[in-house]
């Protein structure tokens, strides 16, 4: 990176290594303050803080599980009502072919029901 130069060639050179070295601290303090946007942008002190406490840690794991189960419950729950309702409407339109197929898929899937 930096060799020392002998002090005749750094008499002659000094004003150019002074510039080369301010250079080289702006550049290092850019990318320290781009690294610094970066860690703060990624919340990591809430991160560390969250990880010193395992308790808090665990309870806010439970309840996010809570939530992704109960939105799965729910949206597959509405997904086959509506699915149902289709099917119920494309039986009651008395589409030829496709109204018995899909009457007899609903008597098939509501016979495998009643035997579990």
């Amino acid at each position: 990176m930096y060799a020392p130069k002998s002090d005749d060639a750094h008499r002659k050179d000094a004003p150019a290594d002074a510039s080369d070295q301010t250079e080289q601290v702006r550049a290092i303090t850019r990318e320290v303050d781009r690294i610094a946007k970066i860690v703060e942008r990624m919340n990591l002190g809430d991160y560390i803080g969250l990880l010193q406490r395992p308790a808090r840690l665990l309870w806010l794991n439970f309840l996010a599980g809570l939530a992704r189960g109960l939105g799965t419950i729910l949206g597959a729950t509405l997904l086959v009502s509506l699915i149902i309702a289709i099917a119920n409407r494309i039986i009651q339109s008395n589409l030829p072919g496709v109204s018995q197929f899909v009457q007899n898929f609903v008597h098939l899937l509501q016979q495998s029901g009643k035997s579990h």
